[in-house]
């Protein structure tokens, strides 16, 4: 991993820089207290409400981790015509991420809350549309994205962030085929990575539920050296780091060998979203021109410096020697 003097010399090769993160916007939620007694209706905890918090989540979490790693990030995506989309473009601005998100009249933005007792997790209410955009919505934001492309400055970098909500449709991965000579470094973190195979890009970032789903295994079954070439082939990818939490991450490349990372203690059932400040810590150590195992260091710091505590994973902005870039 690389050290903290390194770091700082990759974190100005990156400031400036300018990314484009396309995909699921959703709206996490935390209600956080401490249990107090068991309840008389059912065997659950009674929990003392303390603090409730939102917070940005799926593609726009993502972005707000590269804008607080201190690149100039864009988020293109869609939410709904419901408080719940407010709320959420209020956390993408305060994020300082610019906002080029599409409102979706008549569908429900997606949130996930959930309910934190001294730290733990209970449960997770999900809500919201995830079914395919109207065609009137999908042309929008086709073209909201062509624009974005094409707007000066281009970005160096597009990140797509696909769990799977009805965001991303064929049309997208159409536009984003045929613009993908003109794109840098493009990076994809999806729960199905098929469909994004066509694209070629050159990173993707599963963790091992969705390695294995696209390998066609059981849930859950990786071995990052008897999978090396399959999962290389089937993702269509240049580089595959393999998210493991408490194992760290394995990277695989088609021109090297596999490099491993080790993830120091924290408290990883705690926190939602350290994948978009892994993948951001990597997209940017490489627009910063790090190797990959330089790359592959700062995405692992960036992930765990960003679970330290309970709700959404976002890189502190006071993080080494990061500063907001205005």
């Amino acid at each position: 991993m690389e050290s903290s003097g390194n770091f700082a010399v990759l974190a100005e090769g990156w400031r400036d820089a300018s990314v484009l993160v396309v995909g699921d916007a959703l709206l996490d939620g935390w209600l956080c207290g401490r249990p107090v007694r068991l309840s008389r209706e059912a065997p659950v905890p009674v929990v003392a409400l303390e603090d409730t918090r939102e917070a940005c989540g799926g593609a726009a979490n993502t972005a707000a981790n590269f804008a607080a790693l201190g690149a100039r990030t864009t988020l293109v995506g869609t939410v709904g015509d419901d408080d719940a989309g407010a709320r959420l473009r209020t956390c993408v601005w305060d994020a300082g991420v610019a906002d080029r998100l599409v409102t979706a009249v008549g569908r429900r933005t997606v949130t996930k809350r959930r309910v934190v007792a001294d730290g733990y997790v209970l449960v997770r209410f999900d809500d919201g549309d995830t079914g395919p955009l109207s065609p009137v919505v999908a042309e929008t934001l086709v073209r909201r994205l062509d624009e974005t492309l094409s707007a000066e400055p281009r970005p160096d970098a597009v990140v797509v962030c696909d769990h799977g909500n009805g965001t991303l449709g064929p049309q997208i991965r159409a536009l984003l085929a045929a613009r993908r000579l003109d794109l840098p470094l493009f990076a994809v973190d999806a729960h199905d990575l098929a469909p994004w195979a066509p694209t070629g890009p050159d990173l993707v970032t599963p963790n091992r539920g969705e390695a294995a789903r696209v390998l066609g295994h059981q849930p859950g079954e990786f071995d990052r050296d008897r999978d090396r070439g399959q999962l290389l082939r089937r993702t269509g990818a240049a580089v595959v780091a393999v998210t493991l939490d408490a194992e760290g991450s394995a990277v695989l490349s088609l021109d090297g060998e596999t490099l491993t990372t080790a993830a120091p203690p924290a408290p990883v059932a705690h926190a939602a979203g350290a994948g978009g400040a892994y993948l951001a810590g990597f997209v940017l150590g490489r627009l910063a021109g790090a190797d990959l195992a330089e790359a592959a260091g700062v995405a692992q710091r960036c992930a765990s410096m960003a679970i330290r505590g309970v709700g959404t994973a976002v890189v502190p902005e006071q993080f080494g020697v990061i500063q907001r870039v205005g």
